[in-house]
C-alpha cells in the first residue's frame, strides 16, 4: 500500500512541474511572463539580493480569469491584453545558475475594502511591517484584491511596487502630508528635455513626452546597473506619474489645455 501510495504522489509532482513549464531564469529584477504558459495567467517575480548578489525567483498565477501582461508587469482582465502564445520551448536541458531555488508563493484573497482604484500594486493597508501588498486586477468593472507577501526579509516598496530587502518599512498609521509649491509662473518654459536615465529601480514617466502616454521601466542588473526599457500606455490610456500605471484617470497637464 505504501508504495501505491509513493507512486501517486510522483505522478502528481511530475504533472505539476509539466504544467509550469521550465524554471525561469532571473537576469534582473521584476515580474515576467512565464514563455511556456499558453494561458498567460502564469509569472515570475525576480527579486535582486543585493548581499549575494543573485536572484530568487517566485512563481504566481494570476488571478480568476485574468492574464499576465508582459508590458506593463500585470495582472489584467482578458480584454485589456490579448494572450498570444502558441509556441512551446524545446525540450533541452535549462542552464543552471547560482540563484536560489524557485519556491512557489500561493496569493490570499484579501477582505481589505476600496484598497483598489486601478490595475497595479497598492500597500497593504493592514500590513504594519510592509511585508505584504495588494494586486488589483480590474475584471468587469469590479476589482479582484488579493495579497501576496514578500520574501522572508524583503519589503514591499510602494514607490516602485516592489519587495526589496535595503527598503526600511515607515509605521502604516504614520500619515505624509505633501503641500504644493506656489504657482509662479515663469515668462519663458526651456526648450529642450534632458534624456531620461534610470537612477533607481521602478517605472517612471517619459519626461520629454507631451502626450503623456510613453514611460520608462528600470530595472537592475547583475552587475549594479541599471537597464532601461521605454513602454507605451495602450489605446487611450496615459501613465500616471502619480500611480506609475497607464490609466485613463490622468489628466495630462501638457494636454488639458
Amino acid at each position: 500500500m505504501a508504495n501505491d501510495y509513493s507512486i501517486v504522489i510522483f505522478f502528481v509532482l511530475c504533472t505539476a512541474l509539466q504544467a509550469y513549464g521550465q524554471s525561469f531564469n532571473c537576469t534582473q529584477a521584476g515580474r515576467f511572463a512565464n514563455p511556456t504558459d499558453t494561458t498567460c495567467q502564469n509569472y515570475t517575480y525576480c527579486i535582486y539580493n543585493a548581499a549575494t548578489n543573485t536572484f530568487t525567483s517566485y512563481n504566481y498565477v494570476c488571478p480568476t480569469t485574468s492574464v499576465f501582461n508582459p508590458a506593463t508587469g500585470m495582472c489584467t482582465a482578458p480584454s485589456n491584453y490579448a494572450c498570444t502564445v502558441t509556441t512551446t520551448v524545446p525540450t533541452t536541458s535549462a542552464p543552471t545558475t547560482t540563484a536560489a531555488p524557485t519556491t512557489t508563493a500561493v496569493p490570499t484573497t484579501t477582505v481589505a475594502a476600496d484598497a483598489c482604484t486601478a490595475d497595479g500594486f497598492v500597500a497593504d493597508p493592514s500590513s504594519t511591517d510592509c511585508s505584504s501588498y495588494i494586486q488589483c486586477v480590474q475584471i468587469n468593472g469590479t476589482f479582484d484584491e488579493t495579497t501576496l507577501t514578500c520574501p522572508n526579509g524583503t519589503y514591499y516598496n510602494p514607490n516602485n511596487t516592489f519587495c526589496e530587502s535595503t527598503y526600511v518599512c515607515t509605521s502604516a498609521t504614520t500619515t505624509t502630508i505633501t503641500t504644493s509649491a506656489p504657482t509662479t509662473e515663469t515668462t519663458a518654459a526651456p526648450t529642450t528635455v534632458a534624456p531620461f536615465s534610470c537612477t533607481a529601480i521602478g517605472r517612471f514617466a517619459n519626461p520629454a513626452d507631451t502626450t503623456c502616454q510613453t514611460y520608462y521601466y528600470c530595472v537592475q542588473t547583475t552587475t549594479g546597473t541599471f537597464a532601461q526599457y521605454q513602454y507605451t500606455c495602450p489605446s487611450t490610456s496615459v501613465f500616471s506619474p502619480t500611480t506609475n500605471l497607464c490609466t485613463a484617470n490622468y489628466v495630462c497637464p501638457t494636454t488639458a489645455g
